[in-house]
């Protein structure tokens, strides 16, 4: 405002001695609404054009005065970095070998052989359920088998020495191989009575209690689980499948035990969730020491992207504009004796991010200077001093 009345006094001035022109305080006092309009206009453009001489006077004079106090800004020299992006899931921990053991025929808990918490190895036997006859079964068969084996034997030597009929050869070995068949069919189902391990592992729950009456694949028995491997599984969407692969580097975090693991993919699901779009990803973790429980959470990022010899530049040195366009300010060296550089507005072509840094795509290459301290207080084209 002091500079615009500074301005119009300067314009008086000179107008008040020009002798053909009405003073401003003779055209407000007789002046009619266009004189007044017109006297109005010619002032503006006055004002503006001695504004506009006014500011090529101080760049002139801000270039020749080597008295001038410069802004002071610091910068940093971009250098190239290794550079890798992740991107972060929500897994859960799971085992292959966490299993519930039912029963495959029906019966009674007949005794239990183990304790919970007990390490077992696989073919131990777990538990025995009552056999409901077919041992009683299995021992006629048996008899049943010797019987026809004999008969068979005996029909054999005969059909060799020409005696007897084809027909009766015939059944005698039909009937004694029906029998063996039935025998083992039987001794399977004698197996069945008898719990056994499937693996090595841990009995972390048994179930039945004694006594109890079993359904086939309906009661279960006992809950047997292996620890010593484990995995983290999650899903992701499905926008990521072409920067995820197998042996993909990863970092699974555990929050509950505050422990990390860096592992990499070891598996990548082939089929797309259609409820979700999204896709399986496993990862394999070493539990040595058996803190990793199935269900547990886990964080998990992902590798999706590196760089070796990235441009990266501090996010709080990327400045923009009214356009949503991205910029820095670039400083190119003026005098190298006075340390005085030139501010120059970069545009740049951002790319991904990561611990507040973004890499520089284009715009700016390995060896630029930037502004970093006082970039609120530059402007382009100006001159500064680096300290």
């Amino acid at each position: 405002m002091k500079k615009f009345i500074a301005l119009l006094s300067l314009v008086s001035f000179i107008q008040c001695g020009s002798s053909d022109q009405k003073s401003v305080s003779e055209v407000i006092a007789t002046g009619t609404l266009e004189e007044i309009q017109l006297q109005k206009t010619e002032h503006v453009k006055t004002i503006n054009q001695l504004e506009k001489e006014l500011e090529q006077l101080n760049e002139s004079l801000q270039a020749k005065d080597q008295t001038q106090k410069f802004v002071l800004v610091g910068s940093v020299e971009l250098k190239e970095e290794f550079f890798q992006h992740s991107v972060s899931f929500q897994g859960s921990i799971e085992t292959d070998k966490n299993i519930l053991i039912y029963p495959e025929i029906p019966g009674l808990l007949k005794k239990v052989h183990v304790t919970e918490g007990q390490k077992v190895t696989q073919g131990t036997l777990l538990a025995e359920i009552s056999d409901g006859g077919l041992r009683d079964q299995l021992e006629q068969l048996k008899l049943q088998l010797k019987l026809a084996k004999t008969t068979y034997k005996r029909q054999e030597r005969l059909w060799k020495q020409k005696i007897g009929s084809e027909i009766q050869f015939l059944q005698a070995q039909t009937n004694y191989l029906s029998i063996g068949k039935s025998v083992s069919q039987m001794n399977d189902q004698v197996a069945k009575t008898k719990i056994i391990a499937p693996f090595d592992g841990v009995i972390d729950h048994i179930v039945a209690d004694r006594g109890s009456n079993l359904a086939p694949g309906m009661t279960p028995i006992i809950r047997i689980i292996n620890l010593s491997q484990m995995k983290v599984t999650a899903e992701i969407p499905e926008i990521h499948l072409p920067n995820i692969h197998t042996n993909t580097s990863a970092v699974v975090s555990i929050p509950v035990l505050g422990t990390e693991y860096k592992e990499t993919v070891s598996v990548v699901g082939n089929f797309i969730n259609p409820n979700n779009r999204s896709f399986r990803v496993e990862i394999s973790l070493d539990n040595k020491d058996a803190m990793l429980k199935p269900n547990m959470t886990a964080a998990i990022e992902v590798n999706d992207y590196s760089n070796p010899n990235a441009v990266l530049v501090s996010i709080k040195n990327i400045l923009e504009n009214q356009k949503g366009a991205s910029y820095v300010y670039k400083l190119v060296e003026e005098d190298a004796t006075q340390n005085t550089y030139r501010v120059e507005k970069t545009f740049v072509k951002l790319g991904k991010s990561s611990n507040n840094k973004v890499e520089i795509l284009s715009g700016l290459q390995a060896g630029d200077r930037i502004v970093e301290d006082g970039i609120r207080l530059v402007k382009d084209q100006q001159l500064v001093k680096n300290i």
